[in-house]
């Protein structure tokens, strides 16, 4: 078993998954390692706030928007300027969307 990952980690690797165009739910769960219980909450709250959307059909597919892009490159960036033990405590969207 891997490292503890956090929520914001988490979302950016779906995000990054969903830049490489329409990409059904099973892709992105097993691009993340997570199942499909677990990865629910994680596309909701994404679609919640704009940074994917889901196109609907058999099955939905989901797409990373130009919003989501601009987080993922904020995110990303401050993943390499901010050690772990700091950047486990910011708490993910809260800085990027209000």
């Amino acid at each position: 078993m891997g490292a503890k990952r956090y929520k914001d980690q988490i979302m950016a690797q779906i995000l990054k998954i969903c830049e490489y165009g329409c990409v059904s739910k099973t892709k992105v769960v097993y691009a993340s390692g997570l199942n499909f219980k677990t990865i629910k909450p994680y596309l909701i709250t994404l679609g919640n706030y704009g940074l994917i959307e889901t196109i609907p059909g058999t099955p939905n597919l989901y797409r990373i928007t130009e919003r989501g892009e601009k987080v993922l490159v904020h995110l990303n960036a401050l993943n390499e300027l901010m050690p772990q033990f700091i950047y486990k405590k910011i708490k993910f969207l809260k800085i990027f969307i209000c």
